[in-house]
């Protein structure tokens, strides 16, 4: 009876294939959209830091910009409660708790860190080695799917893993073999192992922060979850304004130090990105998040090649074009049509219990009849 369900589910995978179900990427239209916002966002980002870098850095303080965007998330995230969700229907109150709302800390801390860090890769490696390497953040997210929220993957989406490792080898061939772009090399591996901190960062911080959107107090609103979070985000980025204030080796530097119009549209751009990415989790998930990301490679590259003369050889080119396959094996519906075929495999982008058709008791699976098309 077990292999008679194994013949069945070759049987349903093949129809699908032939059907074309297993084309194309299926995406909640809102989930869509956010991700539209979010891509366009993260492009408007890099292209606007790299382009206010000097040689001696970036020219305002990064500690007091990150508080700003923050600032207004949180006042954006508490107009928009009071006016849309307060005291009306379940505006998220009733059930609010001191827990709850300490564990906001967690992704609050890690967003900081994370902000931060993404300013100095932007300029050490510049834009388009920073947004293929930032795509590493893709594994994180996988491995930490699988390991904390309990994610199943598929093997084609194993092995997407695998082809970005080597779309993220391929594109720097140049810089790796000693030819090509003449940047420090020291300076370039260290940026990019602040990228790879950075990613893991990422990685917790949007598993964490959805894990508590979808499974703590699931019906409260998005914008009440959303200023517990930004409220620690506020806090956190005053403390560390503070800090580097009695850092500074000029004591007279103040708040708004280096700050231009430029600065100003990268505070505000930076604070619609971080808005945009809460509706991702809630109508979409962390993957679409980083599928947005990726996206941004081809946008992002080709601008800085434009605009900052940035050299897109042709292992770079080859490197976004594995890249894109590795991301479509990832998010394609492919691997939902092998899910179904092979039995009750946990979907890698639902929040219901992973259950694979290996650990399911053998009396079960003999009980269980195969599903029609």
């Amino acid at each position: 009876l077990f292999w008679q369900h194994k013949l069945h589910s070759k049987l349903r995978l093949f129809g699908a294939m032939k059907s074309g179900r297993t084309l194309g990427i299926s995406v909640d239209p809102k989930g869509f959209y956010a991700g539209c916002a979010l891509t366009f966002f993260i492009v408007t980002q890099t292209m606007l830091t790299a382009a206010t870098k000097s040689e001696h850095g970036l020219p305002y303080r990064t500690t007091s910009a990150i508080f700003l965007q923050e600032s207004i998330k949180f006042t954006f995230a508490c107009v928009w409660w009071l006016n849309f969700d307060y005291k009306k229907h379940y505006d998220g109150l009733e059930n609010f708790s001191i827990t709850n709302f300490l564990m906001y800390s967690v992704p609050g801390l890690t967003y900081a860190l994370q902000n931060s860090l993404v300013y100095y890769a932007i300029v050490m490696l510049g834009p388009p080695t920073f947004q293929v390497f930032s795509n590493f953040k893709i594994v994180t997210t996988a491995i930490l799917y699988r390991l904390v929220l309990k994610r199943t993957l598929t093997v084609i989406q194993w092995l997407a893993v695998i082809l970005l490792f080597t779309a993220m080898m391929i594109s720097k061939l140049s810089v790796f073999s000693g030819t090509g772009e003449s940047s420090d090399d020291g300076e370039l591996f260290f940026g990019i192992g602040l990228l790879i901190v950075n990613s893991t960062l990422s990685a917790f911080s949007g598993v964490f922060n959805e894990w508590l959107i979808k499974k703590i107090d699931p019906t409260a609103p998005l914008q009440f979850k959303n200023m517990q979070l930004y409220f620690f985000g506020v806090l956190l980025n005053f403390a560390g304004n503070l800090f580097q204030g009695s850092e500074s080796e000029e004591g007279n530097e103040s708040f708004f130090s280096g700050f231009s119009f430029t600065v100003w549209i990268i505070i505000l751009n930076n604070a619609a990105l971080g808005i945009s990415v809460a509706f991702i989790m809630k109508y979409a998930n962390n993957v679409v998040k980083c599928f947005t990301g990726a996206v941004a490679v081809y946008i992002a590259s080709f601008l800085s090649s434009y605009f900052f003369s940035e050299e897109l050889d042709l292992a770079f080119l080859c490197g976004v074009v594995v890249l894109s396959i590795a991301l479509y094996l990832y998010m394609g519906n492919h691997n939902k049509v092998l899910k179904d075929a092979y039995g009750p495999v946990q979907d890698a982008f639902s929040t219901a219990p992973s259950k694979d058709i290996e650990d399911v008791p053998m009396e079960e699976k003999s009980t269980r009849s195969p599903r029609k098309d």
